[in-house]
């Protein structure tokens, strides 16, 4: 919903466009190519091999990821309220993701007539 309302707003604060150059179209190339594409078809592929809800549960890794990634790569901070947070997020996929155990019913034997 807000594309069309920033694409609009973005006429009245300087030109749509500024400085495009050929690095601005391989990041564009490679988002559509590689981040999308192989993206959408790897996330249609896990489901044939992996339980459905056991795959969901993993989207939650990519802010964990986006975080480890920015911190290493960029050289941003990450402080305690952020890592208290990751590990809860993580605390929680590790909690979706483990095995159920069996419950021991107290029903009574049934008989055979």
């Amino acid at each position: 919903m807000s594309a069309p309302i920033l694409l609009i707003a973005a006429f009245f604060f300087g030109p749509f466009v500024r400085e495009l150059g050929p690095i601005h179209l391989a990041g564009l190339a490679f988002q559509i190519v590689v981040v999308v594409s192989a993206g959408f078809i790897l996330w249609l592929w896990l489901p044939s091999i992996y339980p459905a809800s056991g795959v969901a549960s993993f989207s939650f890794l990519s802010p964990v990821l986006s975080v480890g990634l920015g911190w290493l790569l960029l050289g941003e901070t990450v402080g305690p309220n952020l890592i208290g947070a990751l590990v809860l997020v993580a605390i929680g996929i590790v909690l979706i993701n483990r095995p159920t155990r069996s419950r021991k019913t107290s029903a009574s034997p049934v008989h055979s007539a």
